[in-house]
């Protein structure tokens, strides 16, 4: 078998079959244990995490920019997965 210069058509089908899933197991299991990775450190920096004592209404002065701040604190309370009265906007300063 391995010392012959070619292989049947049957017998490659089944090593290619053979490299694909070896390639697919492993991108599932780098999959499931990133998973795994960022639940167990998401638990550990909530446990260690401290509230803050008070969160002061921001200023803002026109609708608009009422509009704007309420897009971000959405957007970074999502990305954060916190609710709203776990952070605070000091400063918006557009790029």
């Amino acid at each position: 078998m391995w010392t012959e210069a070619t292989m049947p058509f049957g017998q490659s089908v089944i090593v290619s079959l053979l490299g694909l899933a070896v390639v697919f197991i492993t991108l599932v299991t780098l999959a499931l244990s990133i998973i795994l990775i960022s639940k167990i450190l998401r638990t550990i920096i909530k446990d260690g995490a401290q509230k803050p004592a008070a969160v002061a209404a921001p200023v803002v002065s026109d609708e608009t920019d009422k509009e704007t701040l309420a897009v971000l604190m959405a957007t970074i309370g999502m990305d954060l997965e916190l609710p709203a009265e776990q952070f605070k906007i000091v400063n918006v300063k557009e790029l």
